[in-house]
């Protein structure tokens, strides 16, 4: 599940809802998508989960869930590792922030990309579009949605908040950001019926251990009681054929 993805093509999440479909396999939405969770379920025509947090707003919680049940989404994906927004220095040093900051080597990227800077001018702004409205006293501009869904991230999250979204759904339902047997353990326990081995892609929390190191001594614990995906460092097929070695079920 990848974030506001119309930064990088005015398309965006549609283009990929629309390739996993035509690939048979699973697009996974970000909660923080430049598409909406209707406008994906239009264009994706195969499996769709959505990525969820624990947010200090429960009924925006709440809502989310409900719209994914109308929307046709197969599972929830509860991403457990982001209590805070993570320091991520590379994204400083590009300028990239919200507001973006327009540093010489950016407008010099945009200078060499005219096609990209063409249909950022000529679409629609991107923004949160799931938690447009949703911000109060402020617009819907990316700046002040940005804000808020920052104050939104709850760092007092318990496995009592991950087991009553298992109980709202239903149905499918991953717990991503695991690294750790106990914790593992502890999600098959509450209900979960799948585990996301990941580290955030090793931008969230530093001195963390790569996924594929984990792995074994998570599988094992599980004991074929949860699909195990490994995610993180995949880069080509042989780390696909590696991680399906030490037993997980799949790979993001």
């Amino acid at each position: 599940p990848t974030g506001m993805s119309r930064l990088f093509h005015h398309h965006g999440e549609r283009a990929t809802g629309a390739a996993a479909a035509a690939a048979d396999t699973v697009c996974s939405l970000s909660s923080l998508a430049s598409v909406s969770i209707e406008d994906l379920a239009a264009v994706c025509a195969g499996p769709k989960w959505f990525q969820i947090y624990v947010w200090r707003d429960r009924k925006l919680v709440s809502d989310f869930i409900e719209r994914c049940r109308k929307a046709d989404y197969s599972a929830l994906c509860l991403t457990v590792d982001v209590a805070v927004t993570g320091n991520r220095e590379r994204d400083y040093r590009n300028g990239l922030t919200i507001p973006m900051a327009f540093r010489p080597a950016l407008l010099f990227d945009f200078a060499r990309c005219p096609y990209w800077w063409w249909h950022m001018l000529t679409t629609p702004k991107v923004t949160f579009a799931n938690v447009i409205g949703r911000a109060p006293a402020a617009g819907d501009d990316l700046t002040s949605l940005f804000d808020y869904v920052s104050k939104q991230f709850d760092p007092s999250v318990t496995w009592d908040d991950a087991k009553a979204m298992i109980r709202q759904w239903g149905g499918k339902f991953l717990v991503k950001g695991i690294l750790s047997a106990e914790d593992a353990v502890r999600a098959v326990e509450i209900g979960a019926s799948g585990i996301v081995v990941s580290n955030h892609g090793g931008r969230q929390l530093d001195s963390v251990p790569a996924p594929i190191d984990v792995l074994p001594d998570i599988v094992e614990a599980v004991a074929g009681r949860a699909e195990i995906i490994l995610d993180g460092g995949v880069r080509r097929g042989t780390d696909i054929l590696k991680a399906l070695a030490l037993g997980a079920t799949a790979c993001m």
